[in-house]
Parts: structure tokens; sequence; C-alpha cells
């Protein structure tokens, strides 16, 4: 499904809101773009509705209903018009009732987004001021008589997306601070504050879900800020998950992937989230490259997910013409692969255990796909089967059952690598402590780097059995403003230290250091290099491509009957302050390896229907691909 989320957060300083609506051009236009679905709003940031409402404030300037217009347009056209909501901002609100207003649990003081107010109405604000919402005690029962008040009087049946759900992690507000008391929880304890917010933010979700099942048992309702791969305990209370990443604004291009498979897992729909805008929400008169906009939709696509792509709808009511000749573009081409994306899973034998380090977890989805590998998220040693490797990217929690399944699994000739915290003593690595230094170094055989090679963190002391693959140099001594060396980090020492960097036995590989998270927030070339060398000293490769820059992407999925692979590539660089895609070469002689272990009938490129020849040698295809640039197909069947 091909989704806009058209934002409309206006303020009341602007007159005319709605006066250039059309509902017929409104129609054509998102017809004509391929739009599947147009979240339309309900009410905005400001705290405005745009529907005469019998328990809010229509915006002042607005004459007519915009959102039944709205959603009449979008069914004509033959999509869904999802209802939107907001939740943690709402300006008209948070001024009539600054009771309501979430507070730091240690100052009372209440949080704001942006810039916080100066008391001078014409200091220059750059980007938002929003007094975050306490969603507990009276405001809840505000949004809930919002809730009721759209389920009444329009069909919700094509489902609600809350927004600003999950703002911080605990709130001192009256209402949270006698709440917690009333449960015999301790206000002063960030433990108890942060159990008592979780729990009522349950509540919420919960509570307004059943208001609008009530009204349309099978509607959707989305709480945003609840597709965090880290914060699991709200992920039960949605219908769907809508992964906003936008690449340009904050994560690159490389978070989506790891939260695309992680929620994949859950068997309800998923989708990504980016925006036509140059940088991020709200840019009037921003936008991106169409072939970037085409890329990030072939992106999401490659992980079986929906597309999403965000809008900011102008005063006046019109769709912007560029802005929909953009996304149509992008929409045009992604219709073209979806019947190969929905509903297929992750071709791969590798599998990469979360260990909820964000550092850690993005680290190593970056290192996998830099070695064109796709891979599964899991969570426990029960979802091994289908694997012959599995990272656990430095700071993964194991049960004593994860351990013995596992220490079981290499048994079976299965492959483990493990760095920092993640080792345990069932696999041969026994921890002893964390090294006292800040930094290290490491020495290894690698190609060009036969010297110690800063580590970007510090090891653990451990006993391990197997191979040495390599070394730990202690530095001598961790700086300090007493005593340092130089502009940087402190020299190694001359010998090395008596506990290993890397060890190999039989199948598992381990790395004494949180290479994941050091990598993930380092980019170091060298470290990079010596991560793959460990990998590949337990692991051969499923799949292979030569002729393809790092900065290209493999995705393999599994279909009924058909294998489809995704080749991608526009290197992202950033200008000014946005990560963009501005170049998209032509690609010669890229050729892929697979192994495939069926006999396949045929190999085509279903963009244009060409078939594309092939050979096997062992359980291995080899596909060369003809020229491309930005994205090919291939399916095989």
């Amino acid at each position: 499904m091909k989704r806009v989320h058209l934002d409309f957060h206006t303020s009341p300083d602007i007159e005319g809101i709605g006066e250039s609506f059309n509902k017929e051009e409104f129609t054509a236009t998102i017809k004509a773009a391929r739009v599947d679905l147009m979240t339309v709003f309900a009410k905005c940031h400001h705290g405005y509705c745009y529907y005469p409402t019998r328990v809010g404030k229509m915006h002042p300037h607005l004459k007519f209903n915009l959102l039944k217009e709205q959603i009449e347009a979008i069914h004509d056209a033959g999509a869904k018009a999802p209802i939107y909501i907001p939740i943690g901002w709402s300006k008209l609100d948070a001024d009539a009732h600054p009771e309501w207003l979430m507070r730091n649990i240690k100052t009372g003081e209440p949080i704001y987004f942006g810039s916080a107010p100066t008391g001078d109405p014409e200091a220059h604000i750059e980007d938002c001021s929003w007094a975050a919402l306490c969603p507990v005690g009276g405001y809840l029962d505000e949004v809930e008589r919002v809730t009721r008040d759209v389920c009444e009087q329009f069909d919700v049946s094509d489902g609600i997306f809350y927004d600003i759900c999950f703002v911080k992690e605990s709130c001192g507000c009256p209402d949270c601070i006698c709440g917690m008391k009333a449960l015999g929880l301790n206000p002063e304890s960030e433990d108890d504050a942060k159990k008592y917010y979780k729990q009522k933010h349950i509540e919420m979700m919960r509570r307004l879900t059943a208001v609008v099942h009530e009204y349309a048992p099978n509607a959707t309702v989305f709480y945003n800020g609840g597709a965090d791969m880290n914060r699991t305990e709200y992920h039960p209370y949605q219908t769907h998950y809508e992964l906003e990443d936008l690449p340009t604004a904050w994560g690159g291009y490389d978070l989506m992937p790891i939260r695309a498979k992680f929620f994949e897992r859950y068997g309800k729909p998923y989708l990504g989230m980016t925006g036509k805008f140059h940088h991020a929400w709200g840019e009037f008169g921003g936008f991106k490259h169409p072939e970037a906009l085409r890329y990030e939709c072939a992106d999401m696509l490659s992980v079986g997910a929906e597309i999403s792509v965000g809008d900011h709808l102008h005063p006046s009511g019109r769709l912007d013409e560029a802005t929909y000749r953009l996304i149509g573009h992008a929409f045009d081409y992604a219709a073209r692969l979806e019947p190969y994306s929905y509903g297929t899973r992750a071709y791969t034998d590798v599998a990469l255990f979360m260990s909820h380090n964000s550092d850690s977890d993005v680290g190593a989805s970056k290192l996998l796909q830099l070695m064109q590998l796709d891979f599964d998220v899991i969570e426990s040693a029960d979802e091994l089967s289908g694997h012959r490797l599995v990272i656990l990217p430095d700071a993964v929690c194991l049960l004593a059952q994860d351990k013995a399944k596992l220490r079981d699994f290499v048994t079976r000739g299965g492959s483990i690598v493990a760095s920092y915290e993640s080792g345990f003593r069932e696999i041969g690595i026994k921890k002893l402590s964390p090294s006292p230094f800040d930094l290290d170094y490491i020495e290894c055989e690698l190609d060009g780097f036969n010297t110690p090679f800063l580590s970007y963190s510090s090891a653990y002391i451990t006993e391990c059995e197997g191979e040495t693959l390599a070394r730990v140099y202690e530095p001598y001594f961790n700086r300090r403003e007493g005593h340092f060396c130089g502009h940087k980090n402190t020299p190694y020492r001359l010998d090395a230290a008596e506990y290993p960097a890397l060890v190999k036995n039989g199948g598992v590989a381990y790395f004494a250091h949180p290479v994941f998270s050091a990598y993930n927030k380092s980019g170091s070339y060298v470290l990079e290099e010596y991560i793959k060398k460990g990998i590949l000293s337990v692991y051969e490769p499923y799949a292979a491509v030569k002729n393809f820059p790092s900065a290209a992407k493999l995705r393999t999925r599994e279909g009924d009957g058909f294998i489809a692979v995704h080749l991608l590539y526009a290197p992202p660089i950033n200008r000014g302050n946005v990560c963009i895609l501005p170049d998209f070469p032509t690609l010669h002689g890229v050729s892929v390896s697979l192994r495939v272990g069926r006999r396949v009938s045929s190999v085509t490129l279903p963009v244009t229907g060409e078939k594309i020849p092939f050979d096997t040698v062992g359980d291995m295809l080899r596909i060369t691909l003809p020229p491309f640039s930005l994205h090919t197909l291939l399916i095989i069947e």
C-alpha cells in the first residue's frame, strides 16, 4: 500500500483556511499519484479542529467541514482516509490547562520541544515550540472526548492515527504525582516514575482503542512513537507499525531496515515512513530529488514494508502540484515492485540477536548490510531454526535456556559471533572484568595494517578457549586533565596485553571489544575490516556480489515460488545539515552469487520483463546483471 501522511498544523494567525480546496481536483491529484491511503487531520498541534467539533474549537478561519470533504475526495479516488488526532502536543489545550502539562520529574518545570518560550512573543524560533501534554487524568478525558466526537461524526473504519504519544519516560505533573502516591510508588524515584509512566500509557492505549473499536471494530489504531524497537512494552497495543525514519533528518539511510526486520516478526502490517521534504516535517517549499524518493520507496519494499510519504497541506487546502508529481514518480515505480514485496520474508541464514542497545544493534545491522548480507532479527534462541550464523552484538542479555540452546546450535554446526558482554562460558568465554582503560588498541593481520589500530572502545578482560586471532594493546594511561599525551588519545604500550581481542573456537568467534557500537559511532574502515574478518573466520556467506560499491545494498526476499533479489545504490552525502541522495550512478558488470539449493527455472527483471541468463556451480546460482542505476529487482523462479 502506498500512503501519504498529510500534515496540517495551521496557525490561527492565517486566514482563508481551505478556501482553495476543490474536491474534484483533490481526488484527481491523489488518484494520478497512485495514492492508496491518505491520513487527514481532525485536529492539529495548534489545537484546532478542521470540522465542526462539539468538544473542541474549530480553526477560527475555517468556514466548512474540511475533514468531511477530504475524506469524501479520498474515497472517490478509491483510497482510504485514516484520521489524525494528536495527543502530546496541542497548544490550545496547553495554554488553557497548564495543569495538563508534562513536567520534569526532578524540577517540576514544563517540558518543551523545540524552543522554550522566552516571554517575548516576537522572539525568533527556528523550529517548533510545543509544550508537552500528559495523557493522564483530565487531559486523557479530553482526548477521549475528541475521539468520540470524531467517531460519532465520521466513519472511522479506515483507522485512527494518534501522534506524539510517548514524549519522555517519566512525568512529574500533578496527576502523575498523585497517581504514583496512590499506588504506593515514590515520585522521587526515577524507576518508580518510569514504571508509572509505562503503566498509564498502556492504559491510555487500551482505553482509546476500545473507544475506536466501539464504533469501528476493524479500524486500524496506531500510536506514533510506539514503534521504537527498545520500547517493547507498547508494541502489543498497535494494530500495525509505522516506522517514522526520515533519513534526511535523523537516522540516515541505514536505520529503517533493521526496524522493519524487527517489527516484521510480529506478523502485523508494517510500513516505512519518509517525507517529500528536503529536510523534515513541515518544511514548506522543500523537495527532495525525485530519484531519491524513488530510491526510498524501493528501499522500503526491499524489506517487505509498505510505504508512507509525509507531506504538509498548504493552509489554502490545495495539494501542491509539484509535490504530487514527485510522489507520483516514486509511487508509479513502487507499484511495479509491490507484487514481489508484500508477504515475502528475508531469504537468509543469518540472525541478529537483539541486545536492545541501539548502538550495538544498529552497528551490527550496518555491518551486515555493508557485507551485502540480509538477516533476520531474533530475540530468543527459540528462533534459531533455519539459520547458520547468529550475531550476538555487545550487550545481549541471555537467559540460561538461551545459552544452552546456543551451545547446542554450535554443536550441530552453527556459528556464533559474539562481542563484549555477549560472550558466555558455555561457548568457551570466561569473562573476568571490563578493562580499566577508556580506550585501547588491537593488533590483527589485516591487509595493509600491520600495526595496532585504535579500537574506539576498550576490551573485556577474558580467558578464552581457542585460537587468538587478534591481541589487545593497552595505552600507557587513561587520558586525564592531570596527565595526557598529545591532542587525542594516549599511545599504546609496545607489549601486548595478556588477554585476547579476537578468539576463534570452532564455530565461535568472540570479540573482546564492543565492536558493533564502536563501529556505529566511529565508522572506522579498519574496524570494519576487522569485524568482517572475525565474521568470515566462522561463516561462509550465502550470498556475494562483485563490482558492487560498499554503500550499495543487497536484499534477498522469498515469496511463494520465487526469490526476490533487490540491488540498490545511491550513495548518501551530507550537505548542510541534511543527509541526501544527489547522485544515481550506473553500475556495470555487477554479478550476484546466491546459494539456492533448488532447481531454478528462470531469472527475470520484472520491471522490464527481460529474461537474464544464469548458471549454477554446485548449489550457488550465478547471475551477471545488465547495467542499472538506483535499483533493480531480480526474480528467481
